[in-house]
């Protein structure tokens, strides 16, 4: 079968929920060629907040409300990209929607969106749904981007084994030593960091860490959370950001500091991480650090210490990091269309390499 090259734009919102990354690149699910076409849709305050007040409700006023809210989210990644230059050479667009649940025991993950709606407002075909195949055969759902980790390492020729750090609301892992590849959730990124600043100071992140740096960390807070068994599991495993709400509600309602509840919230992603290349196969050589908290200065100034493991930079590697996601749901989406696999029983639990997605044509 031929494999062509197809002008692919992926979109993609985290956990973070501040907006949707947008990528174009022509991509045929083998390998991806970047055209510098990256646009980053900035939520409004007033839809940031709906989409969290509903991420904090209970599963089933999410089910009963997700019609609703299919249908906000597809209207606000039309108007990301109704009036960008990219739909007229755009072939295929890639439209992960927005995770509201994800719980790898009961095997269900939850991504709202209406792709039907969107291809029809963009005259667009659209590929969604990507994780439902692998649930259907036994894995977890996520993560996702192992496989897209896996290409742009062989794509920089880095010494292996290397490993891909994508700390986004939720930190995930992929390691690759030329023969095997794994990938699995390490614990939080960004999620409770952005949560406290939040709720406590009405700030999206604290920028560089600065507040964190000023603070402390509560070893004894950090020693209680490394006791949840999702830490003593072997991979494959993921996670949703609901999964640490016990603690994190534990900790912020006890008389600490503001710096010291951030310098806490933020050792806790960095010993989460370490604890999780500790439990590879081989030793890692190189890592390359992705997502929101690779701007976060004082988080990466605590992994550079902790890790002692060769961390490259943007610069370095000349990728521009904020769209790594955005591109992945893009590489995926020509997957899909191909039928090539991006799901594995070593990095979801899947009971054999799957594909996924489902195709939406707009005619």
């Amino acid at each position: 079968m031929r494999y062509d090259f197809l002008n692919i734009a992926g979109l993609m919102t985290g956990t973070s929920m501040d907006g949707i990354d947008i990528s174009l690149v022509q991509t045929n699910g083998l390998e991806l060629r970047r055209l510098n076409k990256n646009y980053f849709y900035k939520y409004s305050e007033k839809t940031k907040r709906t989409l969290l007040s509903f991420l904090k409700e209970d599963l089933n006023v999410k089910l009963k409300r997700k019609k609703y809210f299919d249908d906000f989210v597809t209207n606000e990644h039309f108007l990301a990209l109704k009036d960008l230059d990219i739909l007229e050479n755009c072939e295929l667009i890639g439209f992960h929607g927005q995770t509201i649940y994800h719980n790898p025991k009961k095997k269900v993950s939850i991504q709202l969106g209406n792709p039907q709606k969107l291809a029809k407002l963009l005259n667009k075909n659209i590929i969604f749904n990507y994780r439902e195949d692998d649930i259907a055969l036994g894995g977890q759902g996520a993560p996702i981007a192992p496989i897209y980790h896996q290409f742009i390492i062989k794509s920089l020729d880095i010494e292996l084994p290397c490993c891909f750090l994508n700390i986004g609301g939720i930190s995930n892992l992929t390691f690759w030593d030329g023969n095997s590849l794994i990938g699995f959730d390490t614990g939080p990124g960004n999620a409770l960091m952005d949560d406290y600043m939040s709720s406590m100071l009405n700030k999206n992140y604290d920028k560089d860490g600065k507040l964190a740096s000023k603070g402390t960390p509560i070893i004894e807070e950090i020693s209680s959370f490394l006791k949840f068994d999702f830490f003593k599991r072997l991979p494959p495993k993921s996670l949703d950001r609901e999964n640490f709400l016990f603690f994190y509600n534990e900790l912020v309602n006890k008389n600490h500091s503001v710096n010291d509840i951030m310098a806490t919230l933020a050792e806790l992603t960095v010993e989460t991480i370490a604890i999780s290349l500790e439990i590879l196969p081989k030793k890692v050589k190189n890592i390359i650090i992705t997502g929101g908290g690779y701007r976060n200065v004082h988080l990466m100034n605590r992994l550079k210490d902790k890790l002692n493991i060769k961390i490259f930079n943007e610069k370095q590697l000349g990728i521009n990091f904020d769209f790594i996601e955005a591109e992945l749901i893009a590489y995926l989406s020509a997957r899909s269309l191909y039928n090539l696999p991006f799901t594995f029983p070593t990095t979801t639990g899947v009971s054999k390499p799957s594909s996924g997605g489902d195709l939406y044509k707009y005619l």
